[in-house]
């Protein structure tokens, strides 16, 4: 069983352009925070109703970990890079509850 996470964060992204470029640029921003002390995982998920709208549901450790990654001016060049690409809004979260699947044994 898997522990929970200290903390969500969710950010909702509206893309302006292409699609695949944000994807292509999401992808530089994760591998950049994927590095970083406390960083646990990320998920970037697409609508299926609308190509533009994305999520990227993220955990980690703590919310201290999470803004001392956000800092600094290689990831202020990601966070440029993805705002000329979508609007976001992002939220902290934390887990109130989690449920795994029960799988039978046989």
């Amino acid at each position: 069983m898997r522990e929970k996470p200290m903390l969500v964060f969710i950010n909702r992204f509206t893309v302006s352009g292409d699609p695949l470029e944000f994807e292509r640029a999401f992808a530089e921003t994760a591998a950049h925070l994927a590095r970083q002390p406390g960083f646990i995982r990320y998920r970037l998920v697409r609508s299926t109703e609308d190509p533009h709208s994305y999520a990227n549901v993220a955990e980690w450790e703590t919310a201290a970990a999470l803004r001392e990654a956000l800092r600094g001016p290689e990831f202020d060049d990601h966070a440029r890079r993805l705002r000329e690409l979508a609007r976001s809004e992002p939220q902290f979260y934390d887990v109130v509850t989690e449920t795994d699947a029960i799988r039978s044994r046989r």
